[in-house]
């Protein structure tokens, strides 16, 4: 199945529902009152559960436990809030392909996206954007085994044993798993600049023009697959080569001891979806 096939089923797949889509909407408005968000989330009681689930997690957890969605906005804030619906909103509309450990997914997206958060933040570029391309990043592996199952089987036992992901599955389905994703982030409307962060996440010179966020995607797997053991001063000092090495500039004060406390958040995260 070529490529056109492929993204063409992925276009045919159900929009999101459109209480979904209405809150994610409000959410990506800068201009809307964060009254106006929690009223939205309020109405969905799984959504609502979600996000207070999260809340009240180790990660974005407060002293006291928050109880509902008007003290979220009020003891969490604006940023935190938004990211906590972004992540409640995405996670309820996609379901877990049948063979795929839901913890195990959503641990990696999670891990990748609070990863990303911070390295966008680095860059001075959009921490929430960040966010929502590295939660966004791996979808496509999802809907290729959605779609696929067959040859998707095939595919996790050749990089089991060290074949390449993009490579094998350009041959033997006929497309990356990044062009899925983007195509499905266009598809529910999202920015241009996160579509093409998605698209070009591996190989970030490829764009057109520059992307920004497939840098961030692409430095985000990067440092959670090689971060070295070691002082914090050599982890900075390797923070720095692999950050001038792909073009990235950041902030490097203190961000050695900031990604070492989100190592493992991910799967935290992705524990209180439920």
């Amino acid at each position: 199945m070529g490529n056109a096939e492929i993204i063409s089923r992925v276009e045919q797949l159900p929009r999101l529902p459109k209480a979904i889509s209405e809150l994610l909407d409000t959410v990506n408005d800068d201009n809307a009152a964060m009254e106006l968000l929690a009223e939205k989330v309020s109405h969905d009681a799984l959504i609502s559960a979600k996000v207070l689930r999260m809340a009240n997690s180790a990660r974005f957890g407060r002293s006291r436990e928050i109880g509902s969605i008007d003290e979220a906005v009020i003891r969490l804030g604006q940023q935190p809030l938004r990211i906590l619906v972004t992540a409640s909103a995405i996670t309820s509309a996609i379901q877990v392909a049948p063979g795929i450990s839901p913890v195990e997914f959503w641990g990696r997206a999670f891990e990748v996206a609070f990863f990303s958060q911070e390295l966008a933040k680095r860059a001075k570029l959009r921490g929430d954007t960040g966010f929502t391309c590295g939660l966004l990043h791996n979808v496509g592996e999802l809907l290729l085994a959605l779609l696929e199952p067959a040859k998707w089987q095939q595919v996790q036992a050749a990089v089991a044993k060290g074949a390449d992901l993009q490579q094998l599955c350009m041959h033997l389905i006929g497309t990356e798993p990044a062009e899925v994703a983007a195509t499905l982030a266009a598809e529910w409307r999202f920015s241009d600049e996160l579509v093409e962060g998605l698209r070009y996440q591996n190989d970030p010179v490829l764009a057109e023009k520059r992307s920004q966020y497939a840098q961030i995607i692409f430095l985000a797997k990067l440092i959670i697959d090689g971060w070295p053991q070691g002082p914090q001063e050599e982890r900075t000092s390797w923070l720095a080569q692999v950050a001038d090495k792909y073009g990235v500039r950041l902030q490097l004060d203190g961000l050695a001891v900031k990604l070492e406390s989100l190592v493992g958040s991910g799967v935290e995260m992705a524990k209180q979806l439920g």
